[in-house]
């Protein structure tokens, strides 16, 4: 099993190759490249030599014993905006499909579309997801269904939107019905619609392909490292850098015993992928290799469960 982490932020403080190494030389064996909020897209994804700059990105990866396990395409499209690739917003998808492909990922997560009141939620998905599915064909390259959320105001509480509980999420893959879709169930969004983050696995049993894996207060989407404090105690005693990072904090909510007891019962084998956002914007540039240290420790630790 690989452990992986989103590239991000990493990626946009210090360079592509640099990622790479710095994520090597923390511990990880696979990365989740992220094409979204990319400063660089006209020049790394849209140039005359972008296919060639994902192959050598990809040996690269190799040479430091680290693969590109998954992807996670640009989040800019809405509905209502035109599904071809006369739309801006869809042709940065439909780019990042053929970019993520020559560095021979196998899938790409594609956000779902939030409607106005969340009824027609599967149907407009359906369509959109379904019109996706020649480039995946062509590519070569696996489209991911994740459960999301949406709020309808600023300062709404979470919603269920957007395939946000375990019916929706699966109907969709059920609907959709391609080799070309996969899911990619995260943890940290289940835990932000009422539901156990461990019953949602359980429900959707067969169709989690891939996880991303935070952890939140059930509130805001906060995007941190897991708190395994609660965890630890009964476990095993952490390593001391883990154990300064995980002070009991009682607005992390998530259960990760029972998280990881789920994962093992359904035979989860996919990547071990952290999505750590908020986590690593904390930290000043030079202060990431250790806090990237941390969190593949946290990661490995989980791994082991499983």
């Amino acid at each position: 099993m690989l452990l992986s982490i989103e590239n991000m932020i990493v990626r946009k403080r210090v360079g592509e190759r640099a990622a790479v190494d710095m994520l090597a030389d923390a511990g990880f064996t696979g990365i989740d490249y992220s094409f979204c909020m990319m400063e660089d897209w006209e020049e790394t994804i849209n140039g005359n030599d972008s296919l060639s700059c994902a192959e050598d990105l990809r040996e690269y990866a190799g040479s430091r014993g680290v693969t590109f396990c998954q992807s996670h395409a640009p989040f800019r499209f809405r509905a209502g905006m035109k599904m071809d690739e006369s739309e801006y917003e869809y042709y940065r998808i439909v780019k990042s499909m053929e970019f993520a492909a020559a560095m021979k990922i196998p899938m790409i997560v594609v956000h779902a579309l939030m409607t106005e009141d969340g009824s027609d939620e599967l149907d407009l998905n359906e369509r959109y997801y379904s019109s996706l599915l020649p480039y995946a064909e062509k590519y070569g390259i696996k489209i991911a269904v994740e459960n999301l959320t949406g709020r309808r105001t600023r300062d709404s509480l979470p919603t269920q939107m957007c395939l946000g509980n375990p019916e929706k999420y699966c109907e969709m893959q059920d609907r959709l019905n391609s080799p070309y879709i996969c899911g990619c169930l995260d943890i940290g969004h289940a835990n932000l619609t009422t539901h156990d983050p461990a019953g949602f696995i359980r429900a959707c049993k067969g169709y989690v392909h891939y996880i991303h894996t935070h952890d939140n207060n059930g509130v805001h989407d906060r995007h941190c490292l897991p708190s395994l404090a609660r965890w630890f105690d009964e476990k095993a005693k952490p390593d001391t850098a883990v154990r300064d990072y995980l002070a009991p904090n009682p607005e992390y909510s998530i259960p990760w015993d029972d998280v990881l007891s789920a994962l093992k019962e359904i035979g989860y084998s996919g990547p071990f992928n952290l999505e750590l956002l908020r986590y690593m914007e904390c930290y000043m540039t030079e202060d990431l290799p250790a806090a990237l240290g941390t969190a593949a420790s946290v990661g490995r630790r989980m791994m082991a469960e499983l």
